[in-house]
């Protein structure tokens, strides 16, 4: 059986992308179409991936979802999937975070998630448990490097009780390091940090309320978010990921993402620096420990400098990324 590796930054910090599974006929996971995207990862530095499959639930105050359950009968994540793209990672040299997400119909998130009632909360998180707990055997049996056994649940993570024994669960079941993946503002409110390894956060910070900010502008308004990050991290005893970052390439793409239409005018320059502005003023500090840049797709050619959205392939992003990762700046 593969072996995880032994700690969360034995080699170093987490020069990351989020690695999404394209939903199309021989473009995602484990096809060839994602062994040539993993080899452009490669090239540019990335370290880490995160790979990422779904349960999907209906409507926020449900108290159970689904999810593909190792079905191959879709276009979906399948657990064959996820090993053939933890060996294409692997064969590379590049290690694996295995993160389950759970997907709502936009304009609901995983942060809306509040189920009604006792005995709803209590049906959440059983069909929750048997969820993370599928995922977390299947990355010991497939040596997948870190484990994220939770992300942006943000009205879920006060149920202290229930997310300790679930924990505990993913213990058992699965041997190397452990986090969750933490909304920006929930970060500081979640109080299981001591039970995992690190510290996970979608780090989506609104950093300036301009259309078209330049490095410097961002790279100072990370200097009070980037305080509190490091008291934290102090104050619990552990190192922070950013288990997502990312910027539209669209202007006001550095602040509030969820407030951009997808009309909004094509803006290049504004993702690029905001990618430097975080290299600049994040990167270097003593606390952050990784990054995973949100995002790229299974295959070749998703994305080009004609697209407003996230992606950064073939975006002048992803020359700030190469630079950064491959000789730090």
């Amino acid at each position: 059986m593969p072996s995880p590796s032994p700690g969360p930054f034995a080699e170093g910090k987490h020069k990351g992308m989020s690695y999404a599974h394209a939903l199309r006929p021989s473009g995602g996971y484990g096809s060839d179409a994602s062994e040539k995207s993993l080899r452009r990862l490669k090239e540019l530095g990335v370290s880490w991936v995160s790979i990422m499959p779904f349960g999907f639930q209906r409507q926020p105050r449900d108290a159970t979802f689904h999810w593909f359950r190792g079905s191959v009968s879709s276009f979906g994540e399948s657990d064959e999937r996820l090993v053939d793209v933890t060996r294409q990672a692997h064969a590379l040299g590049i290690k694996v975070l295995l993160k389950p997400h759970l997907w709502l119909r936009p304009p609901d998130w995983p942060g809306s998630i509040e189920p009604q009632g006792a005995e709803g909360w209590r049906e959440w998180f059983r069909t929750y448990r048997e969820f993370i707990l599928h995922y977390a055997i299947l990355a010991r049996l497939t040596g997948m490097d870190a484990f994220c056994l939770g992300n942006e649940l943000e009205k879920t993570t006060a149920h202290e009780r229930e997310w300790r024994s679930i924990i505990a669960a993913v213990r058992a079941a699965y041997p190397g390091p452990l986090t969750y993946g933490a909304a920006f503002d929930e970060v500081f409110r979640v109080p299981f940090w001591d039970a995992l390894d690190f510290i996970g956060i979608s780090a989506y910070y609104p950093l300036v309320q301009e259309r078209s900010p330049d490095r410097a502008r961002l790279a100072a308004a990370w200097k009070p978010l980037a305080d509190k990050l490091a008291g934290l991290s102090a104050a619990r005893g552990r190192k922070i990921v950013f288990t997502e970052l990312g910027y539209r390439s669209a202007d006001f793409g550095a602040w509030k993402h969820w407030e951009i239409s997808r009309s909004a005018p094509l803006n290049l320059a504004v993702q690029a620096d905001a990618y430097a502005a975080f290299f600049d003023a994040v990167w270097p500090q003593e606390w952050m420990a990784g990054v995973y840049w949100w995002k790229w797709f299974s295959h070749p050619g998703h994305s080009g400098p004609e697209s407003n959205d996230y992606e950064l392939e073939n975006k002048p992003a992803e020359n700030i990324v190469r630079r950064y990762y491959r000789t730090g700046g």
